[in-house]
């Protein structure tokens, strides 16, 4: 019995072998058609070795999601929607990956032009062959230089064009060094601005609820537990989410190609 068991487990191990090794070079011979043959060069007359520049190239790869975060429209967006949820007291109904789908998909919206515009000046000239690598490094970057700067202020611009001691006359010849952090604190200071919009109906709801509950006397009860379901209630009744949404989406400024 045992040695049948055993010639048993030879016979499965060798077909299990055969067939992975039959699957394995069938994904060998397999190719995904379609995909673009992209190529990396290195900088040519620049005094750093090619070794160098790809290793500078795979780092800045992990500084893309920090970029995706503080160079799109995230910021705004994340920031008004923790007021909101703040405002209606109910965080734990939206959880935090769900915070987070909506948010992203809110800046996917706004930033899908800026990728357009990438695309069709930058990725596809490069793809077919008509622009040089060194031009498309600049084409990658011009769309988005251009919505990062329809959002920014002037004053933010000249206090870091200041401070960086650049002294540039106009916009478009700011730096990104100067436009980075600029566009970071005019997108603090706006979703700072629409979250206290966002705040006021309902900071008013509380005020009411707050006031009737004291001319009642009802100390014993908690103002934010009564008021909490009158605010879902206009909140829903107003389409809430609607007006948000649209409300986010009309703030931005748009350059003349969005």
């Amino acid at each position: 019995m045992r040695r049948k068991l055993w010639l048993l487990a030879l016979v499965s191990l060798a077909l299990l072998t055969t067939g992975a090794g039959a699957v394995w070079a069938q994904a060998q011979d397999y190719h995904f058609p379609g995909l673009p043959d992209i190529t990396v060069e290195p900088l040519k007359n620049v005094p750093v070795s090619p070794f160098l520049q790809y290793s500078f190239f795979v780092m800045s790869l992990g500084l893309i999601p920090y970029l995706l975060v503080t160079a799109t429209a995230y910021i705004r967006v994340s920031i008004t929607f923790s007021y909101l949820k703040a405002a209606l007291g109910s965080p734990q109904a939206l959880g935090q990956q769900l915070s987070q789908g909506i948010i992203l998909m809110v800046t996917f919206y706004v930033m899908y032009p800026v990728a357009l515009r990438t695309h069709d000046i930058a990725v596809a000239p490069y793809l077919s062959g008509k622009i040089e690598q060194a031009d498309f490094g600049k084409n990658l970057t011009l769309p988005l230089r251009e919505w990062m700067l329809a959002q920014t202020r002037d004053k933010d611009l000249k206090t870091f064009d200041r401070l960086g001691g650049f002294h540039t006359k106009t916009r478009t010849d700011v730096p990104f060094i100067v436009l980075y952090p600029s566009f970071i604190v005019s997108e603090v200071k706006t979703g700072f601005m629409i979250g206290f919009m966002i705040y006021i109906p309902f900071l008013v709801v509380d005020m009411v609820v707050s006031a009737t509950m004291m001319s009642m006397g009802m100390f014993m009860l908690s103002p934010m537990q009564i008021a909490q379901p009158f605010k879902l209630l206009m909140f829903c009744s107003i389409d809430g989410w609607h007006i948000y949404i649209l409300g986010v989406l009309h703030s931005f400024n748009r350059p003349s190609w969005y």
